[in-house]
C-alpha cells in the first residue's frame, strides 16, 4: 500500500523541488502536526519509556518531558515566523538571517552536521529498536533481523523516493492512527493480563517512588535528575524554534494560522495524549521481568506473553507503521538540507528543477546508506536519545534569540555549536560525571563562549538586517534595525507568553491528572484535568485566532 501511494503521488512530486520538499506549500494543520507527531512516534520510542520507567521510574519520563515548554515556544513565538519567512529548508534562514561567509559557511556546516550527522543518529537508534523487535518477536538471530530490517528500510526508502512530503505526510497520518491504537491495545491488554491495575500497583509500591509523576528532594539523584531537566534542559538543548522536520512540515502549511496551530496540535498530542499507554506497559514489564539485562527489551516481552498470534501481528505492524513513519521523514527531510542547501546553493546555482528532484532522490539513497552504517554502532536507544541532547547543549537558546534580538550573529551560533561539540567530549572523555549531569556542564561552558563570541565580533550587516526584517517581521529587542530602516517596531508583548505558559502548564496538568486518574487518586486527578481543559482551550483560542506579532 505504501509503495502504491507513493506512486500516486510521484507526478506531483517529481514536478519541483518546492513539491518534493514542501508539499506546494498546502498542508493544513491537522494534517502537517500529525505527521510531525507521527514522525516521533517511532519504533524506538516504546522501548526507550520502558527502559527509562526500569531505571528512574516514571519521573525518568521528565527527560523528554521537559521538551514541553520549547515546544509551546516554538508554535506561539516563532512558527508564523518560519512561515514568513518562505524559505524551502530550515538551514537557509542561515542566509537570510546572516550575511557573507560567515554565513555560508554555517549553512553548510548545518547542513552536513545536522542533516548528514544528527540524521545518521537518529536512523541509528530507530533501526537498532526495530532490529530487537524482530529478534525477539520473531525469534531470529542479529543477522537474520538486519536482513527483514533491510527489506522494511529499502521498502521505505522506495515509497519516499517517489512520494515526496505529500506522500510522506499522508502515510504518517494513517500510521499514526495505527501505531496509537496498538500502543493503546496493548496497555490494556497487559493491565488485565496481570490482573488489573490494583495489584501492579501494589507490586510496585514497595520500589520507593517508583510511582511518582513529581520526584521529591528524598528521592535523591532521580530529583536532581528532574531539575536538571526542567531547569535547564528544556531550554538549552530543546527544539526551541522548531527547526528540522518540525520547520519543515510548518513551511508546508497554508497559512500562518496552519503554522501555529500544527505546532500546538503537535505538542498536545506528543506529550498528553500517547505516553501514558508506553508507561503502563513499562511498569508491567519491570513487575513481570525485573532484573532485565536490557531492560528496553521488557516492552516486546509484555507483547510476546499478553497477546495471541492475531493480535501480536497486529501490534507488529503498529510498530511497523511507527518505524516507517520516522524513516520516511528523516530521509526526505535529510534530502531537502543535501539538495537545497549543499549542492543548489554551492555546486549548481543554476541546475533545474528537473535534475534538483533527481538530486533530491539520490539524497535519500545516500542517507538511508548512512543511517544503515550507523546502526551497527549504537546499542542503546536512551543512551542515544542522551548523547543527542548533549553535544547540542546550550544551541536551543541562541537559535531562539536570533529571532527575538537582533545582535545575535553568525558567529554566535557557530560558536556555541562548537562550544557544546568540543565541552559535551572533554567531559565525556575527562570527567565521570554522568548524564543530565553533565548537561549543566557543557551549557556553563557553551552559553558563556557563544556570548563573548558575540559581543566580540561585529554584528552582521545592516542591509541583512533590514532585509530579514522586512520580510519576517519578528517581534523583540530589534529597535536599532526598524529605526534605521525606517519600518515599525514589532513589540513582543505579554500575549505569546501568556499562551506559552498556559499551554505548558495545560500540558502538565493532563500528563498528571492522567497518572493521578489511573493510581486511584480521583479528586487530584479530575482537578487536573478541569485545569487542562481550561488553559488549553484557551491556548487553542489564542493560536486559532490572535493576530501574529
Amino acid at each position: 500500500m505504501a509503495l502504491g501511494w507513493g506512486a500516486w503521488h510521484a507526478r506531483r512530486a517529481s514536478a519541483s523541488p518546492e513539491a518534493f520538499f514542501a508539499a506546494d506549500r498546502s498542508l493544513p494543520w491537522w494534517l502537517a502536526g500529525t505527521s510531525i507527531v507521527a514522525t516521533t512516534f517511532a519504533a524506538d520510542t516504546p522501548l526507550a519509556i520502558a527502559g527509562l520507567v526500569a531505571t528512574s521510574g516514571i519521573a525518568g519520563n521528565w527527560f523528554w518531558w521537559a521538551d514541553v515548554l520549547p515546544v509551546v515556544t516554538g508554535a506561539f513565538i516563532v512558527s508564523h515566523l518560519w512561515k514568513r519567512s518562505g524559505v524551502l529548508t530550515d538551514n537557509e534562514i542561515t542566509e537570510l538571517r546572516y550575511g557573507g561567509r560567515p554565513a555560508a559557511g554555517l549553512r553548510l556546516f548545518r547542513a552536513l552536521y545536522f542533516g548528514v550527522l544528527r540524521n545518521a543518529i537518529v536512523m541509528g537508534w530507530v533501526n537498532l529498536a526495530m532490529v530487537k523487535i524482530l529478534s525477539l518477536a520473531l525469534g531470529l538471530d542479529d543477522d537474520q533481523s538486519l536482513l527483514v530490517l533491510a527489506g522494511l528500510f529499502l521498502l521505505t526508502v522506495a515509497y519516499t523516493l517517489l512520494a515526496g512530503l505529500i506522500g510522506v505526510v499522508l502515510t504518517d497520518f494513517l500510521q499514526f492512527g495505527l501505531a496509537l491504537a496498538g500502543s493503546i491495545l496493548l496497555a490494556i491488554l497487559a493491565v488485565e493480563d496481570f490482573g488489573g491495575l490494583t495489584p501492579l500497583l501494589d507490586q510496585l509500591g514497595g520500589e520507593g517512588d517508583l510511582l511518582a509523576i513529581f520526584p521529591s528532594p528524598k528521592d535523591g539523584e532521580v530529583f536532581w535528575a528532574f531539575i536538571a531537566y526542567v531547569g535547564v534542559k528544556s531550554w538549552s538543548s530543546g527544539n526551541t524554534e522548531g527547526n528540522g522536520y518540525t520547520a519543515q512540515r510548518i513551511l508546508a502549511t497554508r497559512s500562518e494560522r496552519d503554522a501555529r496551530l500544527a505546532s500546538l496540535w503537535y505538542a498536545i498530542a506528543h506529550f498528553a495524549i500517547r505516553p501514558w499507554p508506553w508507561i503502563i506497559v513499562g511498569l508491567v514489564a519491570l513487575a513481570r521481568y525485573p532484573g532485565l539485562e536490557d531492560p528496553e527489551s521488557g516492552y516486546v516481552l509484555v507483547m510476546l506473553d499478553v497477546l495471541p498470534n492475531g493480535l501480536l501481528g497486529l501490534l507488529l505492524a503498529a510498530l511497523l507503521a511507527a518505524f516507517m513513519s520516522t524513516i520516511d521523514t528523516q530521509l526526505n527531510w535529510g534530502a531537502s538540507y543535501m539538495t537545497h542547501d549543499i549542492y543548489q546553493r554551492f555546486i549548481d546555482p543554476d541546475a533545474s528543477e528537473r535534475r534538483l528532484v533527481t538530486v533530491a532522490r539520490w539524497s535519500i539513497v545516500l542517507l538511508a546508506a548512512i543511517g544503515a552504517g550507523a546502526t551497527l554502532m549504537m546499542d542503546s536507544v536512551a543512551d542515544a536519545w542522551k548523547l543527542l541532547a548533549t553535544i547540542t547543549a546550550g544551541t536551543g537558546l541562541i537559535l531562539l534569540l536570533r529571532w527575538l534580538w537582533w545582535r545575535i550573529n553568525a558567529w554566535s551560533e557557530i560558536a556555541v555549536m562548537t562550544a557544546s561539540l568540543v565541552g559535551a567530549n572533554a567531559v565525556d572523555s575527562w570527567t565521570d560525571v554522568a548524564f543530565p549531569f553533565s548537561l549543566l556542564i557543557v551549557v556553563a561552558f557553551a552559553l558563556p563562549v557563544a556570548f563573548a563570541v558575540t559581543f566580540l565580533t561585529p554584528p552582521e550587516d545592516p542591509e541583512v538586517l533590514r532585509r530579514f526584517y522586512e520580510r519576517v517581521r519578528p517581534a523583540g529587542s530589534w529597535r536599532p534595525v526598524a529605526e534605521a530602516a525606517g519600518l515599525p517596531l514589532q513589540p513582543l508583548g505579554w500575549q505569546p507568553w501568556a499562551d506559552v505558559g498556559a499551554a505548558t502548564i495545560g500540558i502538565y496538568a493532563a500528563i498528571a491528572g492522567t497518572g493521578w486518574l489511573l493510581f486511584g487518586d480521583l479528586l487530584q486527578g479530575l482537578m487536573s484535568f478541569v485545569l487542562a481543559v481550561v488553559l488549553l482551550a484557551y491556548a487553542i483560542r489564542s493560536a486559532n485566532t490572535a493576530d501574529s506579532v
